[in-house]
């Protein structure tokens, strides 16, 4: 249907490139959380959980750093103290994390 997807979080690009890479491949935490959210195609295939705490933050305040560090269970101190770029891994594969 597309060739090329860009996934958001709190009105930032988190991660986008080739369509496929993206889903198969997912790298910021957020796409993660949304691939393990949806349901497996594969009935009574097991899927490893993956949890986010904490609150949405706000749109009109949002957090210092990366906009999901609130929420994200692999966030570090950097995590709170910038924006990641958002990083070109190859082949148009692009995140904005520090993390992969």
């Amino acid at each position: 249907m597309c060739g090329t997807i860009a996934v958001m979080y709190a009105g930032m690009i988190m991660e986008t490139g080739p369509t496929d890479a993206v889903i198969r491949g997912a790298l910021h935490p957020y796409v993660q959380l949304l691939k393990f959210a949806s349901p497996s195609p594969e009935a009574g295939l097991a899927r490893a959980r993956l949890a986010a705490n904490g609150e949405i933050p706000s749109l009109i305040d949002p957090p210092s750093g990366c906009r999901f560090h609130p929420r994200c269970p692999y966030a570090t101190a950097a995590c709170k103290e910038a924006v990641p770029e958002l990083r070109d891994l190859g082949g148009g594969h692009k995140v904005r994390c520090i993390l992969p």
